[in-house]
């Protein structure tokens, strides 16, 4: 029987059943549906959004990054099993125009800023950001903001490759506008600058393009550049300034050495010198290597080397005028041009009236600048013309140096002259400037000539006016002096002088110099046979006058001297003879007489004319020796005794006939000249090597 009344007693825990039913069964269906909303999100590549469920009805959530985003987000999630329907509560990110990324490195700080697509690229670029380095602290990633407007395809991507790149440098950024990258900083070295090129120029993700690649190359210390000539080519090697000048730098090799062909080794480099500057000092080095077929100009930092050989010498004179205009603030350091090879090599350093001139060829400019330098110490004030120019060929330029500096000091001893090399051989000739130059000049000359030479010689000896000699003869001795014209002919009559004053010292002060009259040496010589004879006297020459004086042994002896002197000179002289006789000793007994006799006769030599009676000159200083001491004894014998080589008795009296009258003429009586008697004293005995010559005995009894 139905209670009708009480049936609505059982709605209460109906409908606690119910509740309890779908409050049970509603979690699982909310959790199954938010992860299947979740994977269907990454799927379609649309991760920014987020889907939450109450039951089945779906609540979207999220900042999109476009309207298209958000359509295609609500289709593709209204389609899944089991939604019911979906509420779209997403927002659009706002657009940022250009959307930029900037990430800068200093050392081990890496900073981060500008913006990104969504939370996924964030993570994904700190995460990278964090990879950098060992122990890089990043800054900033917290800070990126998300926005609308970013480029097509992956930005993360994009900042992650330069994150690789400034990892290769100790410092430097990257910017990203829109799909615009740029890259900053300096390479530490040139391997990482060749690969950061190479990489960012050929590896940049398609999804970008390289707006500016500014990193910097290494600093090149020192700043070298050069060009060297091969063949037809020329190569170009070193470093080359940030900027255009590669190109100003190729036109200026085109223009100095035209058509050839260019091998381009250079590497930009930074350190240079101010690009305007350093291209001005590479033009004119390559205008110089022009000139230069084998030539390499070379700079380094400021400093300028030009090596190599010129062609002729119109081009090494260009090329040495150029050392004079070389750019400012630049340095010729170094100017190895090999001058055009001359054959023969010669040269010259005149010396004359007018100065001193320089001929010929130099070795190099510094040679020349050192002999010059010589000169100027060595002639100060006189005029230097320098017609010299550099050639090649010769002698190496320290021994050039060396031998032409030599030669500069004798020809400072020299009024007029000349040093003159011809390839190995120098030449010294001229006049000397007086005769102690003269001397100096000759003891020069007698020694080793300088390294690597032979030395040829014609110095003449000082010409002198008026030239004067003379012949002085003492107790002491001869002594000579003044000047005479010829060395040979002096030591001969130097030798000849001692016999003449029987053994009596010489002592020569004289010097050679020109200006000796004709026929000098043959007064001078026939002089001293008569005054040999003097006691003491003085022979003097005043060019072609001769003043015997002095004091003759005996009176004969006075007239004999002038007229043989008036006889024998040389056409041209005059003599004038003033003698006086000497007084007579105190007499001397036979034993004394016999001994002075002797004792001349042991320093002198009775000497006939080859094999004839006629006595020579040079015989008679010591027969009026011999007369002399004779007649200091007039009560002793003079005997006299002849014995010819080759035994002619006609030769032998006539001989002793000479001898008696020569004798006699010197004032010894005729009654006490014997020549029947031999002794055994005061015997000159015979002359060694000379043929036909006699044994002569003169005995004082």
């Amino acid at each position: 029987m139905c209670r009708w009344r009480s049936w609505w007693k059982g709605l209460p825990p109906l409908a606690l059943l119910v509740a309890a039913a779908v409050l049970l069964a509603r979690d699982p269906v909310e959790h199954h549906l938010a992860a299947r909303s979740e994977t269907l999100l990454v799927d379609i590549g649309e991760s920014w959004a987020r889907a939450r469920f109450e039951g089945r009805d779906a609540l979207l959530e999220g900042e999109a990054l476009s309207e298209e985003a958000r359509i295609k987000v609500r289709a593709e999630l209204g389609r899944l099993f089991g939604v019911r329907q979906v509420e779209d509560r997403t927002t659009l990110l706002p657009e940022r125009r250009p959307f930029t990324f900037t990430a800068i490195r200093d050392g081990s700080k890496l900073h981060l800023e500008g913006y990104v697509p969504s939370r996924y690229a964030r993570k994904r670029i700190a995460e990278a950001a964090e990879q950098l380095a060992p122990g890089m602290i990043v800054t900033g990633e917290r800070e990126l903001v998300r926005a609308r407007g970013g480029p097509a395809g992956d930005f993360a991507g994009v900042v992650i490759f330069g994150l690789e790149q400034l990892a290769k440098m100790p410092a430097g950024r990257i910017i990203i506008s829109d799909d615009s990258f740029s890259i900053e900083g300096r390479a530490p070295d040139f391997v990482t600058y060749d690969a950061l090129e190479v990489t960012v120029r050929s590896e940049l993700p398609a999804d970008a393009k390289l707006a500016r690649f500014a990193v910097l190359p290494p600093i090149a210390d020192p700043f070298v550049w050069s060009a060297q000539r091969e063949g037809d080519g020329v190569r170009l090697s070193g470093y080359i300034p940030l900027g255009d000048a590669r190109r100003s730098l190729l036109d200026a090799v085109r223009g100095a050495v035209p058509g050839s062909a260019i091998s381009d080794q250079l590497r930009l480099a930074d350190g240079a010198p101010p690009t305007d500057g350093w291209l001005k000092a590479v033009s004119f080095a390559l205008a110089q290597l022009g000139k230069l077929p084998d030539g390499k100009v070379t700079l380094n930092g400021t400093t300028i080397v030009i090596e190599g050989s010129a062609r002729d010498f119109a081009d090494y004179d260009a090329l040495a005028g150029a050392r004079r205009g070389v750019p400012e603030g630049y340095t010729l350091t170094r100017f190895a041009v090999e001058p055009p090879r001359v054959n023969p090599f010669v040269w010259s350093v005149l010396r004359g009236t007018g100065g001193l001139r320089l001929t010929g060829y130099a070795p190099s400019e510094d040679a020349k600048r050192l002999v010059l330098d010589a000169m100027r110490a060595s002639f100060p004030g006189e005029q230097v013309s320098d017609e010299m120019r550099i050639g090649g060929g010769g002698p190496g330029p320290e021994d050039w140096v060396n031998a032409t500096v030599f030669g500069v000091g004798q020809l400072g001893r020299l009024r007029t002259g000349a040093v003159q090399g011809k390839g190995s051989v120098l030449s010294i000739s001229g006049e000397a400037q007086d005769a102690a130059a003269y001397a100096a000049v000759r003891a020069a000359l007698e020694k080793a000539p300088p390294r690597g030479f032979s030395l040829a010689r014609d110095v003449r000896p000082p010409v002198v006016s008026p030239y004067v000699f003379a012949m002085r003869k003492d107790q002491e001795g001869l002594t000579l002096s003044g000047f005479f014209p010829q060395s040979a002919d002096h030591e001969r009559l130097v030798v000849a002088a001692k016999p003449l004053l029987l053994g009596g010292p010489v002592n020569d002060v004289s010097a050679m110099a020109q200006g000796a009259p004709d026929g000098f040496t043959e007064a001078v010589r026939v002089t001293l046979y008569e005054l040999a004879r003097l006691d003491a006297g003085e022979a003097r020459f005043d060019d072609g006058k001769l003043r015997l004086t002095g004091t003759a042994l005996y009176p004969a002896a006075v007239g004999q001297i002038r007229d043989t002197l008036t006889a024998v000179l040389p056409p041209g002289f005059e003599v004038e003879v003033s003698l006086d006789v000497a007084p007579r000793r105190e007499s001397l007994d036979t034993a004394s007489c016999e001994r002075a006799v002797a004792d001349l006769l042991a320093r002198g030599a009775i000497v006939f004319v080859d094999a004839t009676a006629q006595l020579d000159p040079a015989s008679r200083g010591l027969l009026d020796h011999v007369a002399a001491a004779a007649a200091n004894c007039p009560d002793a014998l003079i005997s006299i005794s002849v014995r010819a080589r080759d035994g002619s008795a006609a030769l032998t009296e006539a001989r002793v006939k000479t001898l008696t009258t020569y004798l006699a003429q010197a004032g010894i009586a005729p009654e006490r000249l014997i020549t029947d008697t031999l002794g055994t004293v005061a015997v000159q005995a015979w002359p060694d090597g000379v043929p036909g010559q006699a044994g002569i005995q003169l005995i004082v009894r």
